[in-house]
């Protein structure tokens, strides 16, 4: 099984990791707009997300 994840960097150090509930492109993109906008409230402009893929 695979999961997608989303490492949140600010200033270039990972300050949290997210992950979508749901692996459809469609969601995980809706999902991405969603939480960037409140990541920039929560850590300013400087926020980049680095994704991955985590196998079991």
């Amino acid at each position: 099984m695979m999961k997608i994840v989303f490492d949140v960097a600010v200033d270039g150090k990972v300050k949290e990791t997210i992950q979508p509930t749901n692996l459809r492109l469609k969601e995980i993109h809706s999902f991405i707009q969603e939480q960037s906008a409140s990541l920039i409230l929560k850590y300013g402009k400087n926020v980049y997300l680095n994704r991955r893929v985590i196998y079991n």
